[in-house]
């Protein structure tokens, strides 16, 4: 079934959180600042010969694809990226399709992204990947806590943790998942959020995160940013 989906003043809506899937300022640029700089990956990533990025709400793709683009501009020739992403309720390949519209300068990432072979099924596949360009896509379309519960402890060297607004998603920011979150992530491992909510912070905290608060983007007076101790 097609996850419902409306727009709002040109953003796509979700109807079943009543929440945006991007910032209204520039989805991009919002990409690129909360989780890319926030977990300094570029830099990051080329010290590595596997570096693991995990996300919490895969959503519209964005932040996959803008991740890909930076890959390629500045990954080391031996690397591999792998990328794994949760999604309870994903989106089809014709929604993610339109809304990738918005973003020229991905389209080329993004019909990679869509051109998936298996057509029983409009939804992405939960496996992709892409040798060419050293990179691997493992989507979980399930919901969060019983996906994190299948993943590996201490692999992941970035979070993204990006799911709806916690007052909207409040399953996808739980005590529980945040300690998940912690057991999957590599020690000195990164994570990143739009979010300031102070029960996320200090969920994070108690699970083994040491947190600050940052600029946030465009409007936002604040995002969080942590390194696992």
């Amino acid at each position: 079934m097609t996850e419902p989906l409306d727009w709002s003043d040109g953003v796509p809506w979700s109807e079943r959180f009543e929440d945006i899937y991007y910032s209204r300022s520039d989805g991009l640029a919002e990409s690129r600042y909360v989780f890319l700089q926030g977990n300094r990956v570029s830099e990051r990533w080329q010290q590595k010969n596997i570096f693991r990025i995990g996300e919490a709400g895969f959503g519209t793709g964005l932040n996959f694809l803008a991740t890909w683009q930076l890959w390629r501009e500045t990954r080391t020739q031996d690397s591999w990226l792998y990328f794994e992403s949760i999604e309870g309720f994903p989106l089809d390949r014709e929604q993610l399709k339109l809304i990738h519209q918005e973003w020229k300068e991905l389209k080329a990432l993004s019909k990679m992204l869509l051109a998936a072979k298996h057509l029983s099924s409009k939804l992405l596949p939960d496996w992709q990947e892409w040798p060419e360009e050293r990179i691997t896509l493992r989507l979980h379309h399930a919901e969060v806590l019983p996906a994190l519960r299948v993943m590996q402890s201490n692999q992941v060297d970035a979070w993204f943790l990006d799911g709806f607004s916690p007052k909207k998603n409040p399953e996808m920011w739980t005590r529980d998942v945040l300690r998940e979150v912690a057991r999957i992530t590599c020690p000195e491992g990164t994570c990143a959020t739009y979010t300031a909510a102070s029960h996320v912070r200090k969920g994070l905290e108690d699970s083994g995160f040491v947190m600050k608060k940052i600029k946030g983007f465009a409007q936002k007076r604040e995002m969080l940013h942590g390194c696992k101790l």
